[in-house]
């Protein structure tokens, strides 16, 4: 798949494509029909299946003061994309130039002499141009002038309307199974293991401190069964996000504890990647060390019996 950032890198040769355009944060099942249409007509076609996306989110711009934790990160969201088959991405820097461009010049600028666009292809809600004043609508009419086709995709509904927000909600919520089934695939971060305090160890489940992306959401804090891939390979975990009660107070810092099963290495300095499977139990303050110990062995064996390694 070809990468570029912004439109000083398309090649000149660059032949005729079909765009799907959008944020595309988590690549949730609602963006997979959406970029399945997308491939599918261009095989039609016979043009290029391309994706049209910016960077940063536009509601880092244009609402500096929101946090905006997203599902994805880049380097994610480009490698879902290409597993799905799309052959080439304009990653567009998004800033106040961009925001200001009106609806026809955008079209204009990138998806007609840009991407060189025979069909496009977007969400119900898609909106474009200076303060999102383009709509569907116009689109349409944009379209027709320049005789390019348009595809408008509906929304994708698993019991409510699937979107990224509502991913969000989920995770925040713990509700990581959930999430799951509305992405299509497990939410997972990943990141760089850093040391820790060594505490783990000491109580004899020893643990690796991951260091994620901090665009990243973490799911709420608590005690999750997970999956763990590390070397091309994967191994069964239990990992506790927080604020470890027992040991520090409320206000110390969040932190990402993983301890792997069936595991004996160093990994230091090591990158991992985590996919979360399913919420086991809140954060606790333990009265006892041994307390502690007990409770933590009982997360491992369900960890151990739980099916979801065989099934997702």
């Amino acid at each position: 798949m070809q990468v570029i950032h912004g439109l000083s890198g398309c090649p000149e040769s660059l032949s005729l494509s079909a765009v799907a355009i959008g944020n595309f944060d988590g690549i949730h099942q609602g963006h997979q029909v959406l970029l399945s249409e997308m491939i599918k007509g261009a095989k039609g076609l016979n043009i290029t299946p391309t994706v049209l996306t910016f960077y940063p989110h536009p509601v880092e711009v244009l609402n500096p003061q929101k946090k905006l934790e997203q599902l994805t990160t880049t380097s994610e969201k480009l490698a879902l994309m290409e597993s799905l088959g799309v052959q080439f991405v304009c990653v567009a820097q998004f800033d106040k130039v961009l925001a200001q461009l009106s609806p026809e010049a955008f079209f204009e600028k990138y998806l007609v002499r840009g991407l060189k666009a025979k069909s496009i292809f977007v969400g119900y809600n898609f909106r474009f141009g200076k303060n999102r004043m383009g709509d569907i609508d116009l689109l349409k009419r944009l379209c027709e002038q320049k005789k390019i086709t348009l595809t408008v995709v509906e929304p994708v509904s698993l019991g409510e309307r699937i979107s990224s927000s509502l991913i969000r909600e989920k995770i925040l919520e713990g509700q990581v199974e959930e999430a799951a089934k509305l992405l299509g695939h497990p939410y997972s971060i990943s990141g760089v293991v850093k040391s820790g305090d060594g505490r783990g160890k000491q109580l004899g489940f020893p643990t690796a401190n991951l260091h994620c992306a901090a665009e990243k959401i973490l799911p709420k804090n608590g005690v999750y069964i997970t999956r763990v891939h590390w070397q091309l390979q994967s191994f069964r975990a239990i990992t506790n996000i927080g604020v470890r009660p027992t040991f520090h107070s409320l206000s110390s810092p969040k932190v990402v504890e993983v301890h792997i099963l069936d595991l004996n290495a160093k990994l230091y300095d090591e990158s991992l990647s985590l996919e979360f499977l399913k919420f086991v139990r809140d954060e606790m303050k333990f009265k006892s060390i041994e307390e502690l110990k007990a409770q933590v062995q009982k997360d491992i064996e369900a960890s151990r019996k739980s099916s979801l390694f065989d099934t997702i």
